[in-house]
Formats: structure tokens, C-alpha cells, sequence
């Protein structure tokens, strides 16, 4: 018992608390007229993270935004058959398994959670703040350049950081008990800042460089527990450092005929890294288990938010009409490397995830006093069928924006402006299934009561023989077997104000 209150001391407080934004690549610009379509081209201060080349175009600015996202999405999980659970005979089975991710299960009637008891709806949101400064402008026109410096930060309602870290396999059953969208939750809640350069020469090149910059909290705890006959009671020293990490981007824009203009972009990978964490419990009268060790470390890895690489390229012309408007049609596509994705234990899936490409397209008419803009995406998902052991849940998604932005002269060189644009983004239904057939040593669901097991509990009344016959087949207390269906949709809404001079 003692062995078995350790192991899940452990998991209790092994704990790190990491940091690195996603929200600006699934929701887009929050405060843009134009949210789906910044990297193509950007009118404003998100230039900084998206398509640094655009800040070369911009004049001197300072914008703040304020977004909200909600989040109504649903998993349904699948009947589970008869002749799966995990009885209470498991409570007498020895933890044989060699293999260091498979551990014991409990009963299933004695999970502390429901199975798909988790709410996925939730609300969320966010300030953004932005700035661009042109420097050395005089000298620069002069030879037809520019060089420009922007900033752009988003900062999350709930706080600075937040990291809610979850598995993908039958581990889970210790904890919610339930599935998880993989790319959405705490990856929604994380703050982002990012500075970057431009310069513009002449009329037919500009480039653009920039760093995003995230932040991570690793904690670290030490525990001691006075009594083994009340483990309620414990002493616990934190400790816990604060980093960062740093992820440099690239981008240009090409401008071969007049109107017309090539665009692209290159996004390093945002990743904080594998944070190993090293936890250490004093159980007072603990018999060594070691030589003259009366203490237990145990070790773990955790990461949050990590991107890809992204290459993206676009295309848009520039119309001129009547009365000082401009129509700009606007196209691109984006190649994600998601195949190189580790999950927030630092863990790689065992079904490699599949690279993407995803497309976005747009049209944005423009005018001294006004900006309107219709936009729209489509992000298949990275994750591959999940047939065996894992979890993964990711849908392809679909989407539209509209925006609309005003502004109002205040002197000859001053302006103000305010805007506000939605989108609406589906999560498209989608169904797995797991495959019976899939061997385990391939990835396949686990037998947690293998049929091998060994009995050592109390051998009346037949139970030896009941043991023997409700091990063999299949039992398993994985979330997500025998399969589910995800679906859903985020609904984000943003307005900013703007001075220009």
C-alpha cells in the first residue's frame, strides 16, 4: 500500500507550469480588419509577428485591442461494450510491466472521474497592444527606402501563464478521465510578444526580420509526509524559474509589377523546450529502497505550445477605382511541419503526425477614411486516424471574418481609428474508431489486465477462477476506446483603437 500511496504522491506533485503562445496561429490578428489573411499582408502594428516586411509600408502608430474567444466544442464518446472494464481483481495483481509507460490501472467503477466528464467550453480573452516606428525616415526617403521597427504583444485575461497539461493515452484515467482537443484549451491562454525589423528599397522590395518571445515557468517541489498513516499531511518547498525562449521569423515582399506583389514568410519553430523536472519525497520510516538513500526522486518532462516550422507564400493585386478605394484580392498558402510535434510531456506520438498545408484567401477594400475586409480558411488537421493506444483529438477547420475599420483626421499629420472584426471558425465533425486488431507492441490499445497477470489475492469462494476467466480478452480503462466524435466552433470578436502620425 505504501508503494502504491508513493506512486501517486508522485503524480500529485510533479508539476511544471510552461508557457509559450498559440493563439495568434489559430485565431489570427485579433484586433486586423483582416485576421486570417496578416501574413499575406498586414496594415498594422501585428506586421511584428506575421509579415515583418509590411512594416516598412506603415506610418507611425500605436494601437490597442481588446479580443474575446469562445470555445463550443463537444466530444461524444462511443458506447463501451460490454467485457472491457477493469474489475476490483485488480487490486491483487503485482505491477510486472516492463515497459515504464504502462502502468497498473484502477477498477474502473473506482475512477475518481466520470469518463467524458470534461467541459470544453470555455471563454476567453485577450489585450493586444501594438507600436511602429519609423527610423531615420528623412534621410532614408531620399534614395526610396525605409526602415521600420514594430512591436506586437498579446496578453491573456487569465493571466501570464497557464499550462492545464493532460495525457493521450489510458494514463489519463488517474486524472480527468477524458479526452482533450490537443491543439486548443491552455494553448488559447498564453501571452505572446514579438519585435521585429523592416527595411524597404525602392519601390519593388522589402524584407523583414523579427523574434516572438515566450515565457515558461519551471517548478520544481520537494515534499516530506510526517506520517504514512496520514499522507494528507505534507510539507512542500517549491522552487521555481522563470525563462524564456526565443524563435526568430523572416519575410519578404516582392513587388515585380505594379500593383501586383509576391509575399512570403518563414516562422521558425516556438518551443520552450523539454523541461526535465527532478522532484524529490522524504517519506518519514520509509525503508530504504537504495543504500543509504531515504528519499525518492523521480524525473519527468514537460513542454507547452510548440509550433512548427511554417512556410508560407501569397499573392495580391491592387486595384485603384474611383474616389480614392482600392480593392485588393489576396491568396496564400501555408506549409505547417507538424510531423516534428511533441505533446506537453515531451513526448512524440507513436503515429506520426502528417504535414500540412493550409489555404487562405481574402479581399480588402481600402480607403483614407476606411477599411473592409472578408476573409477565409481552411486548416486541415495534422493528426492521423488514432486507431491504437493514443488520444490525439484534432478536426479540420473552416473558416470566415469580416472586419471594419474607420478613422478621422485630427490634425494635417494625426489620425485616430477604430475597428472591429469576427470570425467563425467549424471544427468539422470527425469520427475515430480503434482497431481490436491492432497489436499492442504497434501501438494498439493496452490490455491493462493482461491475460497473463498473475492473481495473489484471496482465493475463496472461487475468486482465483473468476480472475482467471475476466482476464482474458481485452479490458482497458482508455478514454477513448472504443472511439468518439469531435466537433465544434470558435467564435472570435475584436476591436482596437488606433493613433497614426
Amino acid at each position: 500500500m505504501l508503494r502504491k500511496f508513493v506512486c501517486i504522491a508522485f503524480c500529485l506533485f510533479v508539476s511544471a507550469t510552461l508557457s509559450a503562445s498559440s493563439v495568434l496561429e489559430l485565431v489570427g490578428a485579433q484586433d486586423s480588419v483582416h485576421p486570417f489573411t496578416s501574413r499575406i499582408i498586414s496594415t498594422g502594428a501585428e506586421a511584428a509577428y506575421f509579415n515583418p516586411a509590411d512594416l516598412a509600408t506603415l506610418d507611425d502608430s500605436f494601437k490597442i485591442g481588446f479580443g474575446m474567444t469562445i470555445q463550443n466544442k463537444s466530444i461524444s464518446h462511443a458506447t463501451r461494450p460490454g467485457g472491457h472494464d477493469v474489475t476490483e481483481h485488480m487490486y491483487y495483481v503485482d505491477a510486472t510491466n516492463a515497459d515504464a509507460n504502462i502502468f497498473n490501472p484502477l477498477p474502473t467503477a473506482d475512477l475518481i472521474n466520470k469518463r467524458g466528464s470534461a467541459d470544453y467550453d470555455s471563454f476567453d480573452g485577450v489585450i493586444t497592444l501594438g507600436a511602429v516606428k519609423n527610423i531615420a525616415r528623412k534621410s532614408l526617403e531620399k534614395i526610396g527606402g525605409q526602415l521600420t521597427v514594430g512591436v506586437y504583444a498579446l496578453i491573456p485575461f487569465s493571466g501570464i501563464q497557464t499550462q492545464q497539461p493532460f495525457f493521450n493515452d489510458e494514463r489519463e484515467q488517474y486524472f480527468s478521465n477524458s479526452l482533450q482537443f490537443e491543439l486548443y484549451g491552455d494553448r488559447l491562454k498564453q501571452f505572446s510578444a514579438a519585435v521585429a525589423l523592416a527595411g524597404r528599397f525602392g519601390r519593388y522590395f522589402r524584407i523583414g526580420a523579427g523574434l516572438a518571445i515566450s515565457t515558461y515557468t519551471k517548478t520544481q517541489n520537494r515534499v516530506f509526509v510526517p506520517q504514512t498513516s496520514d499522507p494528507s499531511l505534507q510539507l512542500i518547498n517549491a522552487k521555481m524559474n522563470v525563462g524564456a525562449s526565443i524563435m526568430p521569423y523572416f519575410s519578404f515582399v516582392a513587388n515585380p509589377v505594379a500593383g501586383w506583389h509576391l509575399t512570403g514568410t518563414f516562422h521558425f519553430p516556438t518551443n520552450t523546450g523539454i523541461v526535465k523536472l527532478n522532484n524529490e519525497m522524504q517519506v518519514n520510516g520509509w525503508d530504504n529502497y537504495e543504500e543509504n538513500q531515504r528519499w525518492l526522486t523521480a524525473e519527468s518532462s514537460m513542454t507547452a505550445g510548440y509550433q512548427p516550422i511554417k512556410l508560407s507564400v501569397g499573392t495580391y493585386y491592387n486595384f485603384d477605382i474611383k474616389n480614392d478605394y482600392q480593392i485588393t484580392p489576396m491568396a496564400g498558402f501555408e506549409w505547417s511541419r507538424w510531423s516534428t510535434y511533441i505533446n506537453r510531456h515531451g513526448e512524440k506520438p507513436t503515429d506520426k503526425w502528417n504535414d500540412t498545408f493550409s489555404a487562405t484567401a481574402g479581399l480588402l477594400m481600402r480607403h483614407p477614411e476606411r477599411r473592409v475586409a472578408f476573409g477565409f480558411n481552411y486548416v486541415p488537421s495534422p493528426v492521423p486516424a488514432q486507431t491504437g493506444r493514443e488520444n490525439y483529438v484534432d478536426n479540420d477547420r473552416f473558416g470566415f471574418s469580416l472586419g471594419y475599420h474607420e478613422y478621422f483626421s485630427i490634425t494635417d499629420q494625426v489620425k485616430i481609428g477604430a475597428g472591429i472584426s469576427g470570425s467563425l471558425q467549424w471544427l468539422l465533425s470527425r469520427t475515430e474508431e480503434k482497431d481490436l486488431e491492432r497489436k499492442q507492441e504497434d501501438g494498439g490499445l493496452v490490455d491493462e489486465m493482461p491475460d497473463d497477470a498473475e492473481y495473489s489475492g484471496p482465493n475463496g469462494s472461487g475468486q482465483r477462477a473468476e480472475f482467471d476467466e475476466l482476464k482474458q480478452g481485452l479490458q482497458t480503462n482508455n478514454p477513448g476506446f472504443p472511439g468518439w466524435t469531435s466537433k465544434g466552433f470558435l467564435l472570435n470578436i475584436g476591436i482596437s483603437a488606433e493613433v497614426i502620425w
